[in-house]
């Protein structure tokens, strides 16, 4: 029988099954001819067959598996997770079949037992697609050091796969590790030069360490290859803002947020490019925009002191940019422009409380600059992190 459906002859082995169930009913024959109605495309008629094996024999691991198999085809979750789950209590599942029963598992909520699954595959059989599962799921909790350790495990037995490399790379930037996120995504953009998203990936890896013009260069080399994604033009439209290309960069912001409506990130950067480019009303809608999605943001807030300042109407930026600097004690920038304002309402003492902590915000934006290079011993060249509109540590207003 098996030797007919090897060989394709699946009318014959039909016949010679009907035949067979005929004289006696039986799980085995049932689940052969479910298999065979499956290659025939019967779909219906091989489920009707796979159900009344496992009526005929509960217990009959093969009918199980097959059965799950189907309802995997047919992208029924619940109906598969059930029948290879009742499989799995049998006996050992083919090994494709137990990881997407773990992938069911955890997608349904039941994380425990589809991670437990998924690790037992990769320690006891070797598994690498187990350990990417695993690690991938462990990513989605949060768990990105975890998640990372699978990683490099499944690297050892298979260290040129792409996704394993990827899925590393995705981790490491979640851990806020930009550097070997860099060197294994310069790899992937070697290997794979027409991949938008590694150029993309990249490129915010880049600047995660203050490489702007490295990673300006990757996001225009990302959207050249695939134009419509919202977040690589956000991502170049924050770095051109930073490099002071006020109009290049409101273009990309804009971009973005026609493809993306709504993104915070890009609302606030494109308030900020406009009001540098002196576009006050446009700035302040913008920036008032987003602090309607997100309540109090501290950028937005600082966005709207600074359109205060230029108006002249300093008790309203001082109480912006307090905001501000309360939500976020870090924004060196904000606190820079909290001590102009103290200092145009006179007060010398917040004013120079607020430069103070404006230069303790800067240090510490540095420390982190450094620490972030220095991962693999590259934290040569400038550490400043110096936001745009920032002046030197002297206090003076920096030209250009």
């Amino acid at each position: 029988m098996s030797g007919l459906i090897k060989a394709g002859e699946l009318a014959a082995a039909e016949r010679e099954l009907r035949r067979i169930l005929a004289a006696e009913d039986g799980a085995a024959a049932r689940d052969l001819l479910g298999l065979v109605l499956v290659r025939s495309g019967e779909v219906a008629a091989a489920e009707r067959e796979l159900l009344r094996a496992v009526e005929l024999s509960p217990d009959y691991f093969p009918a199980r598996q097959n059965l799950g198999r189907l309802y995997l085809q047919q992208q029924r979750a619940a109906e598969a997770t059930r029948e290879l789950e009742a499989a799995a209590r049998l006996g050992p599942l083919d090994r494709e079949l137990a990881i997407r029963l773990a992938q069911l598992e955890i997608a349904s909520g039941q994380t425990a037992p589809g991670e437990s699954r998924l690790r037992e595959l990769a320690d006891q059989q070797g598994s690498v697609r187990a350990r990417l599962e695993l690690a991938r799921s462990l990513a989605r909790r949060g768990q990105n050091q975890a998640a990372l350790e699978e990683l490099e495990r499944a690297l050892e037995l298979a260290p040129s796969s792409e996704e394993l490399l990827s899925a590393r790379a995705r981790v490491l930037l979640a851990l806020r590790s930009p550097v070997p996120a860099i060197e294994t995504l310069e790899a992937l953009t070697r290997i794979h030069p027409t991949a938008a998203e590694y150029a993309y990936l990249l490129g915010v890896a880049q600047l995660q360490i203050a490489e702007t013009t490295s990673g300006v260069e990757a996001l225009e080399r990302s959207l050249e290859l695939e134009p419509r994604q919202p977040l690589a033009h956000i991502a170049l439209g924050l770095a051109l803002k930073e490099q002071k290309k006020l109009p290049e960069a409101k273009e990309a912001l804009v971009a973005g947020l026609q493809l993306m409506p709504g993104n915070v990130d890009a609302l606030v950067a494109l308030a900020e490019a406009e009001e540098g480019l002196g576009e006050l009303e446009a700035a302040e809608r913008h920036a008032q925009r987003t602090l309607e999605l997100a309540e109090d943001a501290p950028a937005a807030l600082y966005v709207l002191g600074k359109i205060r300042m230029t108006q002249g109407r300093y008790e309203e930026a001082r109480d912006a940019l307090s905001r501000s600097v309360e939500r976020n004690p870090m924004l060196a920038r904000a606190h820079y422009q909290l001590s102009l304002a103290y200092a145009r309402l006179g007060d010398r003492t917040s004013s120079q409380r607020h430069l103070e902590l404006y230069r303790r915000a800067l240090e510490h934006e540095e420390e982190r600059l450094i620490e972030l290079r220095s991962a693999s011993g590259s934290a040569s060249g400038s550490a400043s992190g110096l936001p745009a509109d920032a002046p030197d540590r002297d206090g003076s207003e920096r030209s250009g």
